[in-house]
Protein backbone atom coordinates (compact mmCIF):
# COMPACT_ATOMS: atom_id res chain seq x y z
CA UNK A 1 0.00 0.00 0.00
CA UNK A 2 2.82 2.14 0.73
CA UNK A 3 4.21 1.59 -2.81
CA UNK A 4 0.94 2.82 -4.61
CA UNK A 5 0.73 5.51 -2.41
CA UNK A 6 4.56 6.83 -3.26
CA UNK A 7 3.24 5.43 -6.79
CA UNK A 8 0.82 7.96 -6.70
CA UNK A 9 2.77 10.74 -5.63
CA UNK A 10 5.25 10.49 -8.03
CA UNK A 11 2.62 10.39 -10.75
CA UNK A 12 0.82 13.81 -9.25
CA UNK A 13 5.26 15.43 -9.41
CA UNK A 14 5.43 13.70 -13.11
CA UNK A 15 1.85 15.44 -14.29
CA UNK A 16 3.05 18.68 -12.38
CA UNK A 17 6.78 19.12 -13.38
CA UNK A 18 5.72 18.05 -17.33
CA UNK A 19 2.68 20.14 -17.79
CA UNK A 20 3.87 23.42 -18.39
CA UNK A 21 6.62 21.08 -21.16
CA UNK A 22 3.09 20.32 -22.72
CA UNK A 23 2.63 23.48 -23.07
CA UNK A 24 5.72 24.89 -24.24
CA UNK A 25 5.82 21.82 -27.32
CA UNK A 26 2.40 22.49 -27.98
CA UNK A 27 3.12 26.82 -28.61
CA UNK A 28 6.37 26.22 -30.38
CA UNK A 29 4.45 23.75 -32.86
CA UNK A 30 2.05 27.01 -33.46
CA UNK A 31 4.52 29.12 -34.48
CA UNK A 32 6.04 26.85 -36.61
CA UNK A 33 2.42 25.72 -38.38
CA UNK A 34 2.21 30.07 -39.05
CA UNK A 35 5.55 29.98 -40.26
CA UNK A 36 7.34 31.53 -37.17
CA UNK A 37 10.36 31.20 -34.54
CA UNK A 38 8.45 30.98 -31.73
CA UNK A 39 9.38 31.09 -28.39
CA UNK A 40 11.35 27.78 -26.54
CA UNK A 41 9.57 24.89 -25.30
CA UNK A 42 11.27 26.19 -21.79
CA UNK A 43 9.27 29.58 -21.80
CA UNK A 44 6.25 28.34 -19.44
CA UNK A 45 8.85 27.49 -17.31
CA UNK A 46 10.16 30.87 -17.14
CA UNK A 47 7.29 33.06 -17.40
CA UNK A 48 5.72 30.87 -14.13
CA UNK A 49 9.05 31.86 -12.28
CA UNK A 50 8.88 35.42 -13.17
CA UNK A 51 5.00 35.60 -11.69
CA UNK A 52 6.19 33.57 -8.99
CA UNK A 53 8.54 36.50 -8.04
CA UNK A 54 6.34 39.49 -8.37
CA UNK A 55 3.97 40.96 -6.44
CA UNK A 56 0.02 40.18 -6.76
CA UNK A 57 -2.44 43.24 -7.31
CA UNK A 58 -5.79 42.51 -6.85
CA UNK A 59 -8.72 44.82 -7.85
CA UNK A 60 -10.83 46.46 -4.77
CA UNK A 61 -14.09 45.28 -6.55
CA UNK A 62 -12.63 41.99 -6.46
CA UNK A 63 -14.27 39.30 -4.34
CA UNK A 64 -13.06 36.12 -2.16
CA UNK A 65 -13.89 34.17 -5.37
CA UNK A 66 -11.11 35.42 -7.10
CA UNK A 67 -8.57 35.18 -4.82
CA UNK A 68 -9.51 31.52 -4.26
CA UNK A 69 -9.93 30.96 -7.75
CA UNK A 70 -6.18 30.20 -8.80
CA UNK A 71 -5.55 27.39 -6.27
CA UNK A 72 -8.83 25.60 -7.13
CA UNK A 73 -7.82 25.69 -11.04
CA UNK A 74 -4.43 24.47 -9.77
CA UNK A 75 -5.64 21.94 -7.97
CA UNK A 76 -8.48 20.18 -9.57
CA UNK A 77 -6.21 18.78 -12.19
CA UNK A 78 -4.04 17.48 -9.54
CA UNK A 79 -6.83 15.35 -7.89
CA UNK A 80 -8.17 14.08 -11.48
CA UNK A 81 -4.40 12.72 -11.31
CA UNK A 82 -4.56 10.91 -8.18
CA UNK A 83 -7.62 8.90 -9.92
CA UNK A 84 -6.16 8.26 -13.59
CA UNK A 85 -3.28 6.07 -13.86
CA UNK A 86 -0.30 7.74 -15.81
CA UNK A 87 2.67 6.09 -15.21
CA UNK A 88 1.30 2.53 -14.30
CA UNK A 89 -0.69 -0.14 -16.33
CA UNK A 90 -2.33 -1.08 -13.11
CA UNK A 91 -4.87 0.58 -10.34
CA UNK A 92 -3.07 3.03 -7.77
CA UNK A 93 -4.48 3.63 -4.36
CA UNK A 94 -6.89 6.18 -5.14
CA UNK A 95 -8.11 4.69 -8.61
CA UNK A 96 -10.99 3.27 -7.10
CA UNK A 97 -12.21 6.33 -5.53
CA UNK A 98 -13.85 8.59 -8.52
CA UNK A 99 -14.70 7.29 -12.15
CA UNK A 100 -14.44 9.43 -15.10
CA UNK A 101 -17.19 11.14 -14.90
CA UNK A 102 -16.21 12.24 -11.65
CA UNK A 103 -12.95 13.24 -12.96
CA UNK A 104 -14.89 15.47 -15.71
CA UNK A 105 -17.12 16.95 -12.69
CA UNK A 106 -14.11 17.71 -10.97
CA UNK A 107 -12.64 19.59 -13.83
CA UNK A 108 -15.51 21.64 -14.42
CA UNK A 109 -15.55 22.67 -10.60
CA UNK A 110 -12.09 24.73 -11.98
CA UNK A 111 -13.76 25.75 -15.35
CA UNK A 112 -17.37 27.12 -12.91
CA UNK A 113 -14.69 28.85 -10.83
CA UNK A 114 -12.79 30.68 -13.62
CA UNK A 115 -15.63 31.86 -14.86
CA UNK A 116 -17.17 33.05 -11.73
CA UNK A 117 -13.54 34.98 -11.07
CA UNK A 118 -13.19 36.39 -14.73
CA UNK A 119 -17.16 38.04 -14.13
CA UNK A 120 -16.21 39.24 -10.88
CA UNK A 121 -13.52 41.79 -11.41
CA UNK A 122 -16.29 44.30 -13.71
CA UNK A 123 -13.60 44.22 -16.49
CA UNK A 124 -15.96 44.07 -19.56
CA UNK A 125 -13.24 41.46 -21.32
CA UNK A 126 -13.77 39.16 -18.68
CA UNK A 127 -17.03 38.05 -18.78
CA UNK A 128 -16.60 38.45 -22.87
CA UNK A 129 -14.16 35.71 -22.49
CA UNK A 130 -16.08 33.70 -19.86
CA UNK A 131 -19.09 33.60 -22.08
CA UNK A 132 -17.29 32.38 -24.80
CA UNK A 133 -16.03 29.59 -22.89
CA UNK A 134 -19.02 28.35 -21.90
CA UNK A 135 -20.54 28.86 -25.97
CA UNK A 136 -17.58 26.32 -26.55
CA UNK A 137 -18.10 24.24 -23.40
CA UNK A 138 -22.03 23.94 -24.48
CA UNK A 139 -20.71 22.46 -28.40
CA UNK A 140 -18.08 19.84 -26.70
CA UNK A 141 -20.31 18.77 -24.38
CA UNK A 142 -22.28 16.51 -26.99
CA UNK A 143 -18.69 15.16 -28.32
CA UNK A 144 -17.95 14.04 -24.73
CA UNK A 145 -20.76 12.54 -24.24
CA UNK A 146 -20.11 10.34 -27.05
CA UNK A 147 -16.82 9.54 -26.33
CA UNK A 148 -17.64 8.87 -22.50
CA UNK A 149 -20.57 6.73 -23.29
CA UNK A 150 -18.17 4.57 -25.96
CA UNK A 151 -15.43 3.97 -23.75
CA UNK A 152 -17.51 2.79 -21.30
CA UNK A 153 -19.56 0.84 -23.16
CA UNK A 154 -16.97 -1.09 -24.46
CA UNK A 155 -15.00 -1.96 -21.03
CA UNK A 156 -18.99 -1.99 -19.58
CA UNK A 157 -17.54 0.12 -16.56
CA UNK A 158 -16.11 4.10 -16.33
CA UNK A 159 -13.18 3.54 -13.83
CA UNK A 160 -10.37 4.87 -15.73
CA UNK A 161 -7.92 1.79 -15.02
CA UNK A 162 -10.99 -0.95 -16.30
CA UNK A 163 -11.47 1.52 -19.14
CA UNK A 164 -7.72 1.41 -19.99
CA UNK A 165 -7.15 -2.34 -19.64
CA UNK A 166 -10.28 -3.11 -21.55
CA UNK A 167 -8.97 -0.96 -25.03
CA UNK A 168 -5.17 -1.97 -24.82
CA UNK A 169 -5.32 -5.86 -24.11
CA UNK A 170 -5.01 -7.04 -26.26
CA UNK A 171 -3.00 -4.66 -28.05
CA UNK A 172 -5.38 -5.26 -31.10
CA UNK A 173 -7.84 -3.05 -29.57
CA UNK A 174 -6.04 -0.22 -30.13
CA UNK A 175 -6.71 0.03 -33.82
CA UNK A 176 -9.92 -1.17 -34.10
CA UNK A 177 -11.95 1.62 -35.95
CA UNK A 178 -14.06 2.74 -33.37
CA UNK A 179 -11.14 3.30 -31.32
CA UNK A 180 -9.27 5.78 -34.04
CA UNK A 181 -12.46 7.52 -33.94
CA UNK A 182 -12.93 7.75 -30.83
CA UNK A 183 -9.69 9.43 -30.08
CA UNK A 184 -9.84 11.72 -32.88
CA UNK A 185 -13.14 13.06 -31.42
CA UNK A 186 -11.13 13.65 -28.29
CA UNK A 187 -8.16 14.68 -29.79
CA UNK A 188 -10.59 17.77 -31.04
CA UNK A 189 -12.38 18.00 -27.76
CA UNK A 190 -8.74 18.39 -26.19
CA UNK A 191 -7.97 21.35 -28.67
CA UNK A 192 -11.47 22.78 -28.03
CA UNK A 193 -11.47 22.67 -24.11
CA UNK A 194 -7.44 24.02 -23.80
CA UNK A 195 -8.03 26.72 -26.08
CA UNK A 196 -6.03 25.98 -28.83
CA UNK A 197 -6.00 26.42 -32.21
CA UNK A 198 -8.20 26.59 -34.92
CA UNK A 199 -10.67 27.22 -31.84
CA UNK A 200 -8.19 29.74 -30.45
CA UNK A 201 -5.34 31.57 -29.73
CA UNK A 202 -3.36 32.05 -26.92
CA UNK A 203 -0.42 34.03 -28.41
CA UNK A 204 -2.56 36.52 -29.47
CA UNK A 205 -2.96 39.67 -27.60
CA UNK A 206 -5.94 41.15 -29.13
CA UNK A 207 -8.68 41.15 -26.08
CA UNK A 208 -11.82 41.58 -27.80
CA UNK A 209 -10.87 37.99 -29.62
CA UNK A 210 -9.16 36.14 -26.90
CA UNK A 211 -10.90 32.92 -25.31
CA UNK A 212 -9.45 31.62 -22.20
CA UNK A 213 -6.84 34.51 -21.68
CA UNK A 214 -8.91 37.11 -21.41
CA UNK A 215 -10.11 35.29 -17.73
CA UNK A 216 -7.01 35.55 -16.75
CA UNK A 217 -6.26 39.48 -17.78
CA UNK A 218 -6.99 40.23 -14.19
CA UNK A 219 -4.80 38.18 -12.51
CA UNK A 220 -0.81 39.25 -11.27
CA UNK A 221 1.74 37.99 -9.49
CA UNK A 222 1.41 34.17 -7.82
CA UNK A 223 -2.66 33.90 -8.69
CA UNK A 224 -1.56 34.83 -12.63
CA UNK A 225 1.15 31.82 -12.33
CA UNK A 226 -1.31 29.10 -10.68
CA UNK A 227 -4.05 29.68 -13.50
CA UNK A 228 -1.33 29.13 -16.19
CA UNK A 229 0.07 26.40 -14.56
CA UNK A 230 -3.35 24.82 -13.54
Amino acid sequence: MISRIILNLLQVIVVMAFSPLVKGVLNRLEAMVQSKRGPGILQPYRDIRKLLHKEEVVSEQASWIFRVTPYVVFVTPIFVTLLIPVLTNYPLFFAFMGDMLGGGFILALGGFFATIAAIDTGNPYGPMGASRTRMVGFLAEPVFMIVFFTVSFVAGSTIPYIVQEAWVTPLSNFFEPSHVLVMLAFFMLIIAEAGRLPVDNPSGHFELAMIDESKILEYSGRGAALMKWG
